[in-house]
């Protein structure tokens, strides 16, 4: 067989590139002599500067824990609810005092008005048994009773009496504290107020107007006597109404 001359030059000429290829790949990884000294200058540097720093006996002195570094202006240390904290430690006492004191205003509150009901109930029974009497009374003076006397000084002791309950029983109302705000509306409390306001006046006219009356008499001088007893007698019950309605509110 023979080969033609291309194919016979291909053949000589391949021992040369493998000798070739062989000396690229052992040129790649031997380092050049320039490499070497340029990878070792920073190393020589760095040595350098180490061999040229003193080095210092004494240890760096240790932080105590939780203490920030020196130099730092920032605290870390956040504490979310010293705000509250210190609000309920100054505002404690004062709130345990102001309930304190409510306490026992309304405890008081609630004595006092509790003497209240009873006496207001006792003048309620004391003023019946003063528009009873004092009916006889004018039964006795101006309904033709034959004009006795003898009902006249027990209407007197019972105005007495009816009086100073009815003075008493305004007192533990008028000074009973008040240990919280109370609006002013329309309920029975209100109408109690207004009740008692119009008893008050009946009472004091009542006993002006008994006065008055009684002094006419005693004087002799029977002019106006009867229209001045029938009024001191309406008032009166219109009075005993009115205490009516405020015991009836106050109770129920």
């Amino acid at each position: 067989m023979r080969l033609s001359p291309p194919l016979l030059i291909f053949i000589g000429a391949l021992p040369s590139l493998a000798l070739a290829s062989g000396g690229a790949h052992r040129a790649q990884r031997q380092p050049s002599p320039s490499d070497a000294s340029a990878s070792e200058g920073p190393a020589r540097t760095r040595s350098a500067t180490l061999a040229a720093t003193p080095a210092s006996d004494d240890p760096a002195p240790a932080q105590p824990a939780g203490s920030s570094p020196a130099g730092s202006d920032k605290n870390l240390d956040f504490n979310f609810f010293a705000g509250e904290g210190e609000g309920q430690s100054k505002t404690g006492p004062a709130v345990t005092r102001d309930a304190s004191q409510v306490a026992a205003k309304a405890s008081t509150r609630r004595w006092m008005l509790k003497v209240h009901q009873t006496l207001g109930l006792t003048t309620w029974a004391l003023m019946a048994a003063t528009v009873v009497v004092g009916q006889l009374n004018y039964n006795q003076l101006y309904g033709g009773g034959g004009g006795s006397k003898k009902w006249e000084g027990p209407h007197a002791a019972l105005v007495a009496a009816t009086s100073l309950a009815f003075v008493g029983t305004a007192a533990f109302a008028i000074f009973a504290p008040q240990p919280y705000p109370k609006p002013l509306k329309l309920d029975t409390g209100l109408v109690h107020r207004i009740a008692v306001a119009g008893a008050t006046l009946g009472m004091v006219s009542e006993i002006v107007l008994g006065l008055s009356t009684k002094r006419r008499a005693d004087a002799g001088n029977p002019r106006s006597l009867r229209t001045l007893a029938l009024t001191h007698q309406i008032i009166g019950y219109s009075t005993f109404g009115l205490l009516t309605v405020a015991a009836t509110v106050w109770v129920f």
